[in-house]
């Protein structure tokens, strides 16, 4: 009979009190907490689970501080890559990335090199003995902002910046870890709520990052059209329109200035509104500048509060104390590749 292969992860998720609670640090349990519970089954979308399996890999622990205290950290990154949505998507990405990037012009890689180093400090100096210090990790933010500044070019739909790999599965661990645990914040706030349909919060991969991504297509392809007729326009009327496109509709303005004008024009003229919204997309979930974007927002959730950042409803509302939220779940291949009658 074929071993049964699992991992018992119990973790402590410590708040601080707001109209949500607002996640301070991450403590795996000791050997006397996992004797005074049960595991249970890892939630639908693994939320539970995706923190403390990102937890882990970013982690410089050891040994491995879940349960059973030998097992292999192999099982433990597999299961990562076969769960993780997020991971998949950016591996589906890179065809349509790397087709673009060969008509872009490589940039310094001096601004990154420097950002790795810092990255890999931050997350160090956030270690505690047995978890994360999630206030340290939003220094993080001062790092990214002052690679922008050095490079001369802003992460939003750039194409451009490539990491190591070593920093780009850091990254990924890193969202995952910050997205997981805005999903435990968003679950733990609906069950205490009164009426569901006006009251809950919500998570989603692509709007909360860029909102509106189909309107952004339609301002670009207008912007787009008005650039092209720069030669017909005074020189101080074009000036003027161009700073008012930059105003009023920036992130538009943002992605035409970031793709060449051969891939623009290559673009079937009927479709052209439909491939704009795609290459959205592919930068905000396939590329080394969007997950750092991504990670980067979360950040910012953290630093000031998921109220201010991503559920701007709660802001003005009464707070919750602060309570500490547990991961308590057991993982097992069936997880990982569920039967169909599972399914």
């Amino acid at each position: 009979m074929k071993k049964t292969v699992a991992l018992w992860m119990g973790m402590d998720i410590q708040t601080t009190s707001g109209p949500c609670l607002q996640p301070h640090r991450l403590q795996y349990w000791d050997e006397n907490a996992f004797k005074s519970q049960n595991p249970e089954e890892p939630f639908h979308f693994k939320a539970d689970a995706l923190t403390a399996l990102s937890f882990l890999q970013l982690s410089r622990l050891r040994q491995n501080p879940f349960q059973p205290p030998h097992i292999d950290f192999h099982f433990a990154t597999t299961s990562w890559l076969a769960i993780e949505p997020h991971h998949e998507m950016f591996v589906r990405c890179q065809p349509r990335v790397a087709s673009l990037r060969k008509q872009l012009s490589p940039r310094s890689h001096q601004a990154t090199v420097h950002f790795e180093h810092q990255l890999t400090e931050i997350l160090e100096s956030s270690q505690t003995p047995r978890g994360f210090n999630l206030d340290v990790l939003t220094d993080l933010i001062s790092a990214v902002d002052s690679m922008e500044t050095k490079s001369g070019h802003a992460l939003l739909y750039n194409f451009q910046v490539q990491f190591s790999k070593e920093t780009i599965r850091t990254l990924h661990h890193l969202h995952s870890l910050l997205f997981n645990l805005r999903v435990l914040i968003a679950m733990d706030h609906n069950a205490y709520i009164q009426d569901p349909t006006y009251e809950s919060v919500q998570v989603d991969s692509i709007s909360d990052y860029l909102p509106k991504a189909d309107y952004v297509g339609n301002d670009a392809l207008l912007y787009w059209q008005f650039s092209q007729m720069k030669s017909q326009i005074p020189e101080s009327s074009w000036n003027q329109m161009q700073k008012s496109f930059h105003q009023l509709s920036h992130n538009a303005t943002c992605l035409i200035e970031n793709l060449p004008q051969s891939f623009l024009k290559a673009l079937p003229k009927d479709s052209r509104e439909d491939s704009l919204y795609l290459l959205q997309m592919d930068w905000l979930l396939g590329t080394e500048a969007g997950l750092l974007f991504r990670v980067r927002e979360e950040l910012y959730g953290l630093l000031d509060g998921y109220e201010k950042v991503f559920w701007p409803q709660l802001e003005g509302k009464p707070h919750q104390p602060a309570h500490q939220l547990l991961i308590n779940c057991r993982l097992e291949e069936k997880h990982l590749f569920p039967t169909q009658e599972a399914a």
